[in-house]
């Protein structure tokens, strides 16, 4: 990773996103350039998180802009690739004198963005009163990026802010019809879904794949002892041998003897309704559903049973995805955390600590979140891209994401608020 300006390190605030942008495109080290001589218009990579091809210098100027914002910190913070992605849009999109002149980010050779500065200072004709209330802005537009709001609504809001005011003046956004749903080709034949399936030993990834699994993921040990169980059901992932992704031989050997007990693996499958999750093997495993390995959730063990058990339920996702769009503080869950051969983590031993953890995501429901956090007054016009799985891709405004889950939801007769 290229040394960032000394004033964004050793400054304490957050800086302003737009000054910082110009120095990362002055230097050309991070991937972005200018386009032009009058230094207006710059390009920007665009790839998506799950392409195969994905390299590192795909994601250097989200990375950084996360580092020097503070919302992620080297060393200590998991590595989040696509949130990089999300926040560094977001921030963008909150800045008027700035607009996408073109998007090609589904370009197959070469996905990128082409941005422009509607002014010369780059941060409008007032930037010193900009600047002054910077704090406030960025308190309503974390507001914004929750409701749905016309144009001329929004621009009424910056005037006055009031809470009260927004809620008040919310939109009643009528139910598309149910015929042209375009959740429906997820759910209509069994949930389609691809899983990402991230590994750890003792804290260092070791291995991030994702996997199109129509009869499910069985997770494995490494050699040739995994082709063993190959007429049982679901795609074998097997784990990296830990001698050649550790320096630590001593760390390695007993990370080899949790991968030797997995016998025929960990077993994760999905339904219309449901994530389970069975051990085949002897090694005891925990898990939990979150976005952190957090000490303070409670880890539960994984059965034995032949039927497995529910790991994850989709109705209680969809139910608060709706919550969400609704205004509630609470994000649905939808990573599955693993602690392989150990109990789960705690405050006097981290997950970093233990000698195998495996993150695993179903990308269809990262997709829909990712809409829902996307569904700010700023994106009322633009359509999101939802990559399911390696042969279902959809496209869905933002605004419409409420009313085609309520359709989903009624359709398939989920009563909102209801556990599984």
């Amino acid at each position: 990773m290229p040394p960032q300006p000394s004033w964004s390190m050793a400054n304490k605030t957050k800086p302003r996103i737009l000054p910082w942008l110009r120095e990362q495109l002055d230097s050309g080290l991070l991937g972005a350039t200018w386009i032009d001589a009058e230094h207006t218009r710059f390009f920007i990579p665009w790839k998506h998180g799950l392409r195969q091809d994905l390299q590192q210098e795909d994601f250097r100027i989200f990375q950084a802009w996360a580092e020097a914002s503070g919302s992620y910190r080297p060393g200590i913070d998991v590595p989040d690739p696509a949130t990089w992605k999300r926040n560094f849009r977001a921030a963008l999109d909150r800045k008027q004198n700035l607009r996408v002149v073109s998007n090609h980010s589904r370009d197959t050779q070469n996905p990128h963005k082409i941005y422009e500065f509607l002014s010369e200072d780059g941060e409008g004709c007032e930037a010193g009163r900009a600047a002054e209330h910077e704090d406030q802005e960025d308190t309503i537009q974390e507001i914004l990026e929750a409701l749905t709001l016309s144009t001329q609504q929004q621009q009424q809001f910056h005037g006055d802010f009031s809470p009260n005011s927004f809620l008040e003046q919310l939109p009643q956004t009528p139910e598309p019809a149910l015929s042209c749903n375009p959740l429906m080709p997820i759910f209509a034949s069994g949930f389609q879904t691809e899983y990402e399936v991230t590994a750890f030993y003792r804290g260092r990834q070791v291995l991030q794949k994702c996997l199109s699994c129509l009869k499910g993921l069985r997770l494995v040990g490494p050699g040739p002892g995994a082709e063993t169980w190959m007429e049982l059901d679901g795609t074998s992932l097997a784990l990296p041998e830990p001698s050649s992704a550790l320096t630590d031989q001593r760390t390695a050997y007993y990370v080899s003897r949790v991968l030797g007990s997995l016998g025929a693996g960990l077993a994760l499958w999905n339904s219309q309704t449901e994530f389970r999750a069975q051990r085949l093997g002897h090694c005891g495993t925990y898990w939990t559903l979150g976005e952190q390995a957090s000490p303070g959730a409670t880890g539960r063990e994984v059965t034995k049973e032949r039927d497995g058990q529910q790991v994850c339920s989709i109705p209680e996702f969809v139910n608060d995805l709706i919550s969400f769009l609704e205004g509630s503080h609470r994000s649905p869950q939808y990573t599955l955390w693993f602690c392989l051969g150990e109990s789960w983590p705690t405050n006097s031993q981290l997950w970093t600590k233990k000698l195998v953890m495996v993150k695993v995501v179903p990308t269809a429901l990262r997709a829909l979140h990712e809409v829902a956090q996307a569904g700010g007054a700023s994106s009322l016009e633009e359509e999101v891209d939802l990559h399911i799985s390696g042969s279902l891709s959809l496209s869905l405004a933002p605004a419409h994401l409420h009313g085609y889950l309520q359709g989903l939801a009624h359709s398939m007769q989920w009563e909102s608020g209801a556990h599984c």
